[in-house]
């Protein structure tokens, strides 16, 4: 007997009053096989694949994606074979809790967390505590200590040498391939593959993520956050380029996230992303910065050497001289979590804001590096004026470049993105705040991998 079922959000161990459904797997009429993966949520901590528990056909979809949804949303119906009375599940065919927790509970454990947390905000959660993937050091006689430093640095063994006895690499090895950038770039790993690891850069260590590409050879796609986020701000965007082939490398910014580097310099910052991408990334990089990260993107795509393919720029600062100064100064001195709240929500359209959790952890984060941060801060905005230009940077570029804005947004006003150079391909999105790559997940997807994946025009306009 077949039997018509609605699927609500299965239970995460997150707070769910700010997920987002990123992406549906299956669409209606299609029939999908137990295990198969239906939809894609994003949550405060992670991107969560929703598989099906039982056999059935997808009838439709309740909640479009980039839609909110919580605990209690049904967000489809489907179709299922059986007897048996079913109710809200993991999958599309979990039967009650009451009737069968057994089945579940078994739902539940079937999905597979497959990214890092996503702020729904420019600010991110603090660094979370994540496996990190190690490079195979065996074939090299190292002291203990030499390992455990090159593993942190992100320094591959093999190509240091050695002064030690029978050519022996020791700490002072590895702190002099450091200063030199020798045998700093990471081994990749296999496709597919997550790993984090650290860089060392000239003004300290940065921590990264990186997921490996489809194959070997892809182009590594470089997301720089903004102010008050962290690599995890990318989570849903990482998962989108990540699925489409690329490499991807997501960083803490200096003053950020788990990266130990306390620079506060514009100039500084863009050295350490600059250092990163060199010891991290081979061949050409797609560059891709939201807000004070599409000014440092920006910078660092200009500097001499940088090999860069393409540049998109998010909500960027430095095209204009508006900027809302209550935003950086209220993050900084927010004392509540109400307070930062209030901040928060001048991010987006709607004015929605992550969970009570992820906003107490921020603002315990954004406290304990407050000094440094209102350093940062008057590097961006001093009185409401923005401090950073990035218009010549962009006229000398022979990159693509790809601005994105919302046309509603509250921290920097739309209109700066009309002082890009004429060659910069402009998409205004007007239902979307400072954060479009929330609330517009997909088509900002859809953009920046036209944007990263199309061949280089042909015209010797072309930037």
């Amino acid at each position: 007997m077949t039997r018509t079922l609605d699927m609500v959000v299965p239970p995460t161990g997150e707070a769910l009053d700010a997920a987002r459904l990123v992406a549906w797997i299956v669409a209606p009429g299609q029939a999908f096989k137990t295990g198969d993966v239906l939809v894609e949520i994003e949550t405060d901590k992670s991107i969560i694949e929703v598989p099906a528990h039982d056999d059935g056909v997808m009838v439709e979809h309740l909640v479009a994606v980039d839609g909110l949804v919580n605990a209690d949303t049904v967000i489809a119906r489907v179709q299922m074979e059986g007897e048996a009375v079913a109710a809200s599940a993991g999958g599309a065919a979990a039967q009650s809790a009451a009737a069968k927790p057994a089945d579940a509970a078994a739902a539940v454990a079937a999905a597979a967390v497959v990214a890092p947390p996503a702020a729904r905000t420019p600010a991110a959660s603090p660094s979370l505590a994540h496996p990190v993937a190690q490079p195979s050091v065996d074939r090299k006689f190292a002291t203990p200590a030499a390992r455990r430093v090159a593993a942190e640095r992100g320094i591959a063994l093999d190509a240091v040498a050695g002064t030690g006895p029978n050519g022996r690499v020791t700490v002072a090895d590895v702190g002099q391939a450091s200063a030199s950038g020798q045998g700093s770039m990471q081994a990749r790993g296999a496709p597919g593959e997550k790993r984090e690891a650290w860089a060392y850069t000239r003004h300290g260590e940065v921590r990264f993520t990186v997921w490996e590409g489809g194959r070997p050879g892809s182009q590594t796609a470089v997301l720089i956050h903004g102010m008050f986020g962290d690599r995890d701000a990318w989570a849903s965007l990482a998962h989108a380029l990540s699925r489409a082939g690329l490499r991807v490398l997501a960083m803490d910014l200096p003053c950020h996230g788990a990266t130990r580097s306390q620079a506060t310099r514009f100039e500084h910052i863009v050295d350490a992303v600059a250092d990163t991408v060199a010891s991290q990334c081979i061949g050409p990089v797609n560059l891709i910065g939201h807000s004070f990260g599409a000014a440092v993107a920006a910078r660092a795509a200009s500097r001499p050497g940088m090999a860069v393919d393409s540049l998109v720029l998010i909500a960027p600062v430095g095209l204009g001289t508006e900027i809302d100064q209550s935003f950086l100064t209220g993050m900084t001195h927010a004392g509540t979590n109400e307070a930062a709240q209030r901040e928060l929500q001048k991010l987006t359209v709607s004015g929605m804001t992550p969970s009570g959790n992820f906003i107490d952890a921020l603002r315990q984060s954004t406290q304990a590096r407050r000094e440094p941060l209102i350093e940062l801060c008057r590097e961006v905005g001093w009185n409401g004026v923005q401090q950073l230009s990035i218009a010549a940077d962009l006229i000398s570029l022979q990159c693509r470049c790809t601005l994105i804005h919302g046309r509603r947004d509250a921290v920097i006003p739309w209109r700066h993105a009309l002082n890009a150079p004429a060659r910069t391909a402009l998409h205004l999105l007007p239902d979307a705040g400072h954060m479009p790559q929330w609330e517009a997940g997909k088509l900002v997807a859809d953009i920046v991998l036209e944007a990263v994946t199309r061949q280089a025009p042909a015209s010797p306009y072309a930037c």
